[in-house]
């Protein structure tokens, strides 16, 4: 009976896997090309790799942006030279002027399968079997995501390693470190490292983790020659898989190993005049407040700047041109609302674990006693620092934004803070997990409540696909 159980689980599995293909793949083939955030700037790199057999160098004037003076080979290119294979191999079955485009397309259409994958066996370490199909509908489902994996980019593989380390951060809290999972997180935080920049929190984050749980939490406590051990693993594991990235900028771009100031020095040098950095109008040289940016609506933009960037990261596609309608974004509002209202009365889940220990015995009598007991702090648990840094794991990709937002450029796009979905989403299904046990006392209602939401949250991307998507392109 239990081997049939677990037969009919993964077969459900392959399914619900099979669905997110599909769903994603049908986003990426009825986009046309460059209809989606600078796609025809990340695909010149692809084209680039399939045309030459090498990898470009940032500068290159055949890749260069006219406008922008620069171009995506100064930032990681992984996802590229997978998209250059792919891209060839659809050549060899079509002619069309798309097949490479599509090939390259495909590459994001399997992480964000494998990002499917990863969070619901993320979701079964974390929730019971329901609330983790909950959770995992809830990341792979919105629309946002959907949208994320359907072109050409290097942030579905940001998703994808993150995804990842945090599986890594979940085997540790159950099993604690050992040398096999160092040499996991190693491999998954090469992976991000060579993904985009604004998903690089999940390095410094997993950094103090595994600092934190094994100082904190280990069998002896601040076992530093432990800790110093395994990460002498991980970090091997990274400079093998990821090293040669950092090493190459290092040696083209004069020591510059993040490719970061050589990248702004060409835009300087070879973007159009209004283009250039030292003159382009970010709020910093506009003297803006934040009251200014948060406020601002530009005349293509349905709502102001803080809105517009809310319903981006739910939902909003092509090139800032497709919104969800207001109402919808409203309901997705209320309900991570309600989410973030369930958790408020979890805090304890960010402390050091509690005991109640029996302080002192005194008789009272010949049969009574009166016992003092007193409430003391345990060790920290790994679930704690598990939970206080998700916080974080919010916080950064949220600062960088900011940041970007008044010194770069005042893009309102949902998209730069995407590496917060995991933790967001985590916190959201565990406070309705907390508000329907606390509220709704039987069962057979919970259930019928969870199939209702998860049913919304899964027809979703297909609404939008079918009601909005289609009819723009067609």
């Amino acid at each position: 009976m239990e081997q049939n159980t677990k037969k009919q689980e993964r077969r459900l599995e392959m399914v619900f896997l099979l669905a997110v293909f599909l769903t994603i793949l049908m986003w990426a083939m009825v986009q046309p090309f460059n209809a989606s955030p600078d796609e025809a700037m990340r695909y010149q790199i692809v084209d680039y790799i399939m045309r030459h057999g090498k990898l470009p160098v940032g500068y290159d004037a055949e890749i260069r942006d006219p406008n922008w003076g620069f171009s995506y080979a100064f930032y990681p290119i992984t996802t590229y030279i997978a998209g250059a294979v792919f891209g060839k191999i659809a050549m060899l079955f079509s002619s069309s002027g798309m097949a490479p485009i599509y090939g390259a397309r495909l590459v994001n259409v399997i992480f964000g399968t494998i990002i499917a994958g990863l969070n619901l066996r993320i979701g079964k370490m974390l929730f019971e079997k329901r609330m983790a199909w909950f959770y995992t509908i809830l990341i792979c489902f919105l629309p946002g995501t959907i949208f994320f994996n359907s072109y050409v980019n290097m942030d579905a593989l940001g998703l994808c390693a993150s995804s990842w380390i945090v599986l890594c951060w979940c085997k540790a809290v159950k099993n604690d470190w050992s040398v096999k999972l160092c040499v996991e997180l190693g491999a998954a935080i090469s992976l991000c490292a060579l993904s985009y920049f604004n998903a690089y929190g999940y390095i410094l984050c997993s950094i103090l983790f595994f600092c934190a749980t094994i100082l904190l939490c280990g069998r002896k406590k601040w076992d530093v020659k432990r800790m110093i051990q395994l990460g002498l693993v991980v970090t091997a594991v990274v400079i093998v898989l990821a090293g040669w990235w950092f090493i190459r900028n290092a040696i083209l771009y004069d020591g510059d190993f993040i490719g970061r100031k050589a990248c702004a020095q060409c835009a300087e040098k070879y973007a159009a005049v209004d283009y250039r950095p030292s003159r382009y109008p970010t709020p910093e040289k506009l003297n803006w407040s934040w009251k200014d940016i948060l406020l601002y609506q530009d005349p293509g933009w349905q709502h102001n700047w803080l809105l517009t960037v809310l319903v981006s990261f739910i939902g909003t596609f092509g090139l800032m041109q497709i919104y969800m309608p207001y109402n919808v974004s409203k309901a997705y509002f209320l309900f991570f609302g309600m989410g973030g209202i369930g958790i408020l009365t979890m805090l304890g889940i960010f402390y050091p674990k509690k005991r109640t220990v029996v302080k002192e015995r005194k008789a009272a009598g010949s049969e009574k006693l009166k016992i003092k007991t007193i409430t003391v702090y345990d060790k920290w648990d790994r679930k704690g620092i598990f939970h206080l840094l998700l916080i974080l794991l919010i916080l950064i990709p949220v600062g960088l934004f900011m940041y970007y937002v008044y010194y770069s450029d005042n893009q309102a796009q949902g998209r730069y803070i995407m590496p917060a979905l995991y933790p967001a989403m985590y916190f959201v299904t565990a406070g309705w997990n907390r508000l329907l046990e606390r509220f709704v006392k039987k069962e057979n209602i919970r259930m019928w409540i969870y199939r209702v939401l998860t049913a919304l949250l899964a027809a979703s991307p297909f609404l939008c696909y079918i009601f909005l998507v289609v009819p723009f392109y067609g």
